[in-house]
């Protein structure tokens, strides 16, 4: 009987050491890659914005997503996870749809350049993932997006280190920003 209540203790003390977090703390010598990917670039395209109740890409986003495309060809073992978001207007089953379909156009896009449907994953999060909570429709743009997440081989994020342009008397300075 006290070994099982030990064993029981025991169980319930270890369960208390799990974290949902746990996906992202450092595993230091025990990670399953050693070294994670870098990218150098001048610009990363994270957000491609869009029009009310649309889905079609604007011209301004495509001169954006150009850039991407770059770098998809420069690193072409990477892929990209292409996370279509909606402002909350609408029914969820309307956002949802909508925020798969801005997906979908920056893919087509994406496919047209030349890269491969099969580097590409397409999430669509519909109102679920609102960047800010308001009824403004004018701040309510920042909710109308695509996400663009660069991945290496195993769908892992990838770090972007961006350059900063050195005027002549300074140093080039790398800086670090994650693609997440």
């Amino acid at each position: 009987m006290k070994v099982i209540l030990f064993l029981l203790l025991g169980c319930a003390f270890l369960s208390g050491c799990v974290s949902d977090n746990a996906i992202y703390a450092d595993y230091g010598k025990w990670a399953c890659y050693k070294e994670q990917p870098k990218v150098q670039s001048l610009f990363w395209p994270s957000v491609i914005n869009f029009d009310f109740n649309q889905s079609n890409i604007a011209e301004s986003e495509e001169i954006k997503l150009s850039q991407a495309v770059k770098v998809l060809k420069e690193y072409s073992s990477f892929n990209l996870a292409v996370i279509g978001a909606t402002d909350p207007e609408g029914t969820p089953e309307y956002n949802d749809a909508l925020s798969l379909r801005r997906a979908t156009a920056v893919s087509q896009y994406l496919q047209r350049q030349g890269i491969a449907r099969s580097r590409l994953v397409l999430i669509g999060t519909g109102e679920n993932e609102l960047f800010i909570n308001t009824d403004d429709q004018k701040k309510n743009r920042a909710n109308r997006r695509t996400q663009l997440i660069l991945l290496d081989a195993k769908h892992n994020p990838v770090d972007i280190y961006f350059n900063k342009l050195a005027l002549p008397s300074e140093p080039l300075i790398m800086n670090k920003v994650n693609s997440l």
